[in-house]
């Protein structure tokens, strides 16, 4: 599954980095910690690398939620 944003795919390349255990929990940064851990224990290794593969020229810093009209 490729990344949406910028965003998600920097978060994923976090989490595939410390479930490899090229980086300690200590060295991510304090906001996303928790999430990083929690990303990094409920995917596998191949399914974070299938998002950090994603090539990031052309994907928008974050993803824009859609409203939806009542």
């Amino acid at each position: 599954m490729p990344a949406k944003s910028k965003s998600q795919h920097g978060i994923m390349g976090m989490a595939l980095a410390y479930k490899r255990g090229d980086i300690k929990e200590s060295d991510l940064p304090e906001g996303v910690r928790n999430k990083v851990k929690q990303i990094a224990e409920s995917m596998s290794e191949k399914e974070l690398t299938e998002f950090t593969r994603t090539k990031t020229a052309k994907l928008p810093k974050h993803k824009t939620r859609k409203v939806r009209s009542a």
